[in-house]
């Protein structure tokens, strides 16, 4: 397989899975759009009560985990969309001093790591039968496929989950792990990442289910 510089192939991680978010399938006529993806143009900020982020015009509803060992700081970020137009939500970041009180951050070495809740227009169905061509489109870019699947109830959720190895360009060998989660809504998509060195012995997967879990939505209602 050929292998590609970690920055590159970081680079192509997120360009392949925009192209099949965003590529649009339009055959003709426009689709009224939800207010969720009308959010999605022109953001608008939420707000917080407590432990609880709401943004009402997007229909989340998440509540900050009472218990979080690596990302121990929720909260909702500047919507600005990336270079891929997806739109950031709510992140969650790594802290110096863990949950039980040792060092695990960026005083000890350890790298400083987010999971990052992003929305983004959802163009196209996202289900079973595109699994198989994630998968392809992954390993023709030169990484690595631990494990992807579609989940129908995953963390409350449907979607496709996927982790994903970058691998270092002369040996082969993993150097970094990418997990995410898209689970579509109505006419957007939400995907939920993180990224972290390979082998990271932190509970980074721990942390994901219980956040994963709390992202949650507000009842839809008809449009």
């Amino acid at each position: 397989m050929r292998r590609l510089s970690t920055s590159l192939t970081a680079f192509i991680t997120i360009s392949v899975l925009s192209t099949l978010v965003l590529a649009s399938c339009k055959k003709g006529g426009t689709r009224r759009q939800s207010d969720l993806a009308r959010w999605v143009d022109a953001p608008t900020a939420g707000t917080k009560d407590g432990t609880v982020i709401q943004i009402p015009d997007l229909g989340v509803k998440f509540e900050i985990p009472d218990t979080l060992y690596v990302y121990k700081e929720c909260k909702e970020v500047p919507h600005t969309p990336n270079a891929e137009k997806w739109v950031p939500v709510v992140k969650c970041s790594s802290t110096k001093v863990d949950a039980f009180g040792e060092e695990g951050g960026a005083g000890s070495g350890a790298e400083p790591i987010d999971l990052t809740f992003f929305v983004t227009h959802k163009t196209r169905p996202l289900d079973e039968r595109a699994v198989s061509w994630f998968e392809n489109q992954y390993k023709q870019a030169g990484l690595d496929v631990a494990d992807i699947s579609y989940q129908a109830d995953y963390q409350k959720k449907s979607g496709i989950y996927t982790k994903l190895h970058i691998l270092e360009e002369s040996s082969g060998s993993p150097t970094r792990e990418i997990v995410q989660f898209l689970f579509p809504r109505q006419d957007v998509v939400f995907i939920a990442r993180m990224e972290y060195p390979f082998g990271d012995g932190r509970a980074t997967e721990e942390d994901w289910q219980y956040i994963l879990w709390n992202f949650d939505f507000v009842p839809e209602t008809a449009d």
